[in-house]
């Protein structure tokens, strides 16, 4: 069952030059348990399309509908708090917290108490493979894959239901990288969580549970 859709979705902005059209009526559904990647080429709007989907901004047309309810209606700052993490190709750990400490971020907005907010944060560091003698290390002793797995598992430690990926392997590997979409993988499948990754690499996009493909704002076509 679809726990979140686009419906008819448009999406517009005025540059100084010209009105761009990102989004041309994009429908589409994502479900819980299965991985869906987002493929296309530079500007085709699959960003724009995430972006849309993890709340950061409403449609200029359309909706975007969160178990039935569109997040335009939503307090949309509340609702990602509680719903939705967002892993970047730049992995967007805080320079200044260790491993454990950016684990247990979204505990500490949730007003968690701090042993228990580190006692989640220290679980989910082990489930994606990092070693307890690494929890204390700062993002800038830590490996590639290895801060792109604290991203993974902050996002597991915020409970999120929708995991949101922009080129989560951009950065990577190509080790790393298949390490990476495998653990995205393995959550939406073993943790029943709606995993969306936007990607440029095929050969990762074919181990995905569906293909959407987008070109110059439209939906091109699926594959499953």
């Amino acid at each position: 069952m679809a726990i979140l859709t686009a419906d008819h979705v448009e999406y517009t902005y005025q540059t100084k030059y010209q009105t761009v059209y990102a989004l041309r009526g994009v429908d589409c559904a994502f479900e819980t348990g299965q991985m869906t990647a987002i493929v296309g080429a530079s500007g085709s709007g699959k960003t724009t399309l995430l972006s849309l989907l993890a709340g950061l901004d409403v449609p200029t047309g359309g909706s975007i509908r969160f178990r039935g309810q569109s997040t335009a209606e939503l307090d949309r700052d509340a609702w990602r708090l509680e719903n939705v993490s967002v892993i970047y190709q730049n992995f967007n750990l805080f320079a200044h917290l260790t491993a454990l400490e950016n684990t247990a971020y979204p505990l500490y907005l949730q007003k968690r108490p701090k042993k228990q907010a580190e006692d989640e944060a220290a679980a989910q560091l082990a489930a994606v493979g990092i070693r307890p003698d690494q929890f204390g290390r700062y993002p800038r002793m830590l490996s590639g894959g290895e801060q792109q797995r604290v991203a993974i598992a902050r996002a597991l430690a915020a409970g999120s239901g929708l995991i949101l990926a922009d080129e989560p392997t951009g950065n990577l590997d190509e080790e790393n990288s298949r390490n990476i979409f495998t653990i995205l993988r393995d959550l939406a499948h073993e943790r029943e969580r709606c995993v969306v990754v936007v990607t440029h690499d095929m050969e990762l996009a074919q181990r995905t549970d569906r293909i959407v493909r987008i070109q110059d704002g439209r939906i091109a076509g699926e594959d499953e």
